[in-house]
């Protein structure tokens, strides 16, 4: 009986890890415009950084506040380390660069904010759904950067490499083109996983220690406790190493995307 419901804490708390409807919409054949949980704090990252940057823009002083600051450090990281080889072609890409990298650490910060049930707690990272989004929208500007720097030669890419003989290059396309093919398709797959991968493993360990911290009592609660913080600061962490790992695969991408990479 104990083991039960200790069972069922643990459950409980990893109902976290559920989408939710809040508000039902009629579905429209397999699509589901529900608005859910993971919609709602996806609206709230989006106000979190919108907001940042619109009101440091606003109320930008020659001597910076703290909100100014913190925008102006952010900027600076994008454009300078996340961004510094894109070169001149690229300077317009930097805060879509910048965009992706605060909007991904936002939203993994909102999933580890202690919040009451009754607000359907939800980490938007957590769902391949949502990473796969982040991953299409840097996909989808790299075929255009692309088409538009090399037009049909940007179709070499996907073949063999310069100074293979005509004679091995031809039937060598066979085996490159299919294998580029699949590279280029796996790009924003890989990304979507390891931001998605990354983000519930350390919920996963965070929510089943809160559901032993809730269903035991005695000398088990301190280490639970301490190892519970210690996660916690530990996930803040790999919440700005995840959205950095993102947004600075996303600039390879579209570095590679602009200047060749043969």
């Amino acid at each position: 009986m104990a083991a039960e419901e200790s069972g069922s804490k643990i459950v409980e708390a990893l109902h976290e890890l559920n989408v939710q409807t809040v508000v039902p919409l009629p579905q429209v054949g397999p699509f589901d415009f529900s608005i859910t949980n993971a919609v709602i704090y996806l609206w709230v990252g989006a106000i979190v950084v919108f907001g940042l940057f619109f009101w440091a823009a606003r109320r930008a002083r020659k001597e910076p506040g703290r909100l100014q600051t913190l925008a102006e450090i952010l900027i600076g990281f994008a454009t300078g380390h996340l961004c510094g080889q894109l070169g001149e072609k690229g300077k317009k890409y930097y805060y879509f660069i910048l965009t992706l990298f605060t909007f991904i650490m936002v939203t993994n910060l909102i999933g580890l904010i202690p919040k009451p049930i009754a607000l359907k707690p939800y980490t938007p990272t957590a769902n391949i759904n949502v990473t796969f989004a982040f991953a299409i929208c840097t996909f989808v500007l790299t075929q255009y950067l692309g088409i538009k720097h090399h037009r049909a030669g940007y179709l070499k890419e996907f073949m063999t490499p310069p100074g293979v003989p005509k004679a091995l290059a031809r039937p060598l396309n066979i085996l490159f083109v299919p294998v580029e093919l699949m590279g280029a398709v796996f790009k924003p797959l890989s990304l979507s996983v390891r931001l998605f991968a990354n983000t519930i493993a350390g919920h996963l360990i965070i929510l089943v220690m809160l559901g032993l911290l809730l269903e035991f009592s005695g000398l088990i609660v301190i280490p639970t406790f301490i190892f519970v913080v210690i996660m916690m600061a530990f996930e803040v962490f790999v919440a700005f190493i995840q959205a950095y790992i993102f947004s600075l695969l996303s600039t390879v991408y579209i570095e590679t995307a602009i200047y060749g990479s043969h």
